[in-house]
């Protein structure tokens, strides 16, 4: 259970809600507030990658951010290890860039990359690629609304291959894959379901781009 929740935790809640605190701090800017003063850091940071990345739209860039997110995140195991969603697929890009099932990743961290870097005083490379993960989905009508929490350490190492399932795999792999870190059957359906259908693929179906 644990790796279950190491992978589905999305890092500080925009605000984060702890038990009964609820006296909420004005941010510098004067504007935005929050229950938890670490997070006004974050209000620029999401100001900038709605605006300048996903330009205020369900397109490209936010489908990129979210399945950036899960192939991040995804890099985790009980026998092999990995350090799971701590953004290691842009840190160590060199090597996780190399693993089959992350084809077109680096179309991705084009994208982001700029704005990770831009933004790395404020949030570390794990941090960034959740909290992108969890605006994109706002961008997207119908799509949930997930927490984000704050304070991931920097990446020791690049995860290890072959964790990351893949569409051609059996249904057995892919249950047995995420059954590891704690999922039902219910609940790849609902991660793998829920993921596709705001993402669109441009490798995996030769000539069909975006390919849903």
């Amino acid at each position: 259970m644990a790796f279950k929740n190491a992978l589905a935790a999305l890092v500080l809640a925009l605000p984060l809600v702890t038990g009964l605190r609820t006296k909420r701090t004005t941010c510098p800017d004067g504007v935005n507030t929050a229950i938890n003063a670490a997070c006004c850091n974050l209000f620029p940071v999401v100001q900038d990658i709605t605006e300048n990345l996903f330009e205020n739209e369900c397109g490209d860039g936010a489908h990129g951010a979210l399945r950036l997110l899960f192939h991040d995140a995804i890099g985790i195991s009980p026998t092999v290890g990995g350090g799971g969603a701590d953004g290691s697929i842009a840190v160590f890009n060199e090597t996780e860039l190399t693993f089959h099932a992350n084809t077109g990743i680096d179309d991705v961290l084009d994208a982001l990359g700029p704005f990770l870097i831009k933004h790395s005083d404020k949030v570390s490379a794990g941090d960034f690629i959740q909290l992108a993960g969890a605006v994109s989905l706002v961008q997207c009508n119908g799509a949930p609304r997930i927490p984000f929490f704050f304070g991931r350490a920097p990446p020791k190492a690049a995860s290890p291959p072959d964790l990351v399932p893949e569409p051609f795999d059996s249904v057995q792999k892919i249950l047995q894959r995420f059954g590891e870190l704690g999922f039902s059957a219910e609940e790849v359906v609902a991660v793998v379901g829920g993921s596709h259908s705001v993402a669109g693929a441009d490798d995996v179906v030769p000539n069909l781009q975006g390919y849903v």
